[in-house]
């Protein structure tokens, strides 16, 4: 089974950080293995891209992103026409970034590898932490 990561899921794995629950934890192992593939939305990379330059983590952006680039389980999704139709038939959700990981999320059928709350309350959509 694949999934689909959030920011924080990916980054708190890319940093070994405690914070990381168990089942996400377990997922992201798997997939170093080459067990499953984790896809992450575009605009977690700007995220964390984001996150990086605010400082609010300390973690080398650049060999994250080299990582991700040379890695076949870890796929970037980016956010094109699929994924857009898909943010339009979310009306439910006014947050952009969380609309467009669940928006590809929902355009691959997979659950979201996420700890936010927000997330994990929507009915329609299936998560993991």
């Amino acid at each position: 089974m694949n999934f689909v990561a959030d920011t924080h899921a990916l980054l708190w794995h890319f940093i070994n950080s405690p914070k990381l629950g168990p089942k996400a934890s377990e997922i992201f192992d798997r997939c170093e293995r080459g067990e499953c593939i984790i896809f992450i939305p575009s605009i977690v990379i700007a995220e964390a891209l984001s996150i990086f330059d605010k400082k609010k983590i300390s973690f080398d952006f650049k060999k994250l992103l080299k990582k991700l680039y040379e890695s076949e389980n870890f796929v970037i999704i980016p956010l094109d026409y699929p994924i857009l139709q898909k943010m339009v038939e979310l009306k439910d959700i006014s947050e952009l970034h969380d609309k467009i990981i669940i928006s590809t999320a929902k355009y691959l059928n997979l659950q979201i590898i996420t700890k936010d709350k927000a997330l994990q309350s929507i009915q329609h959509i299936k998560t993991v932490w």
